[in-house]
């Protein structure tokens, strides 16, 4: 995976984090302490959901100095590290985001609007205090997407004019 005298399965150990600060809303949406189910079973989920609200509203943010890792290989024990690679490719425009050099910047993109997606999520949660799992919330934010997303459909008469480099 990298190039050099590094180890081939290195990339299965590198980081991606996600800012403590934003803990209190992953603990409400990933945890059943109060004895209900989770909105998300797993914290990368919600991170990959969350990424993908930060893209959708083309917003990226920096982490802050204290982050929590979760190895790359948990995505990819599912193939969610497909999430990763997919949003690097849709922000660069550029397949050499694929390549084995430049996953920590891949990475880099994923986390970063991961941020932003969960500062989203917790200012819509906030804007409906009496929807205490969230789930309402989301669910109507995703529907309220969804029709945006219709009425921008847009078809691509040839799908050759996409331009992605390599």
């Amino acid at each position: 995976m990298f190039s050099g005298n590094i180890d081939k399965q290195a990339w299965k150990k590198l980081s991606v984090k996600r800012d403590r600060a934003n803990e209190p809303l992953v603990e409400k949406l990933c945890s059943n302490k109060d004895g209900n189910k989770p909105v998300f079973t797993y914290n990368k989920d919600l991170m990959i959901f969350a990424s993908m609200v930060g893209y959708s509203k083309g917003q990226r943010k920096p982490l802050g100095s204290d982050g929590i890792s979760i190895i790359l290989e948990t995505y990819a024990s599912d193939q969610k590290d497909a999430f990763i690679y997919l949003l690097a490719l849709m922000t660069e425009k550029n397949g050499t985001t694929l390549k084995d050099e430049n996953l920590p910047a891949s990475i880099k993109i994923f986390e970063e609007y991961c941020n932003a997606g969960l500062e989203n999520i917790q200012l819509w949660l906030d804007e409906n205090p009496g929807d205490h799992a969230g789930i309402d919330t989301l669910a109507n934010k995703i529907f309220e997407q969804v029709i945006t997303n219709e009425k921008s459909q847009r078809v691509v008469d040839n799908p050759e004019e996409i331009e992605v480099d390599f």
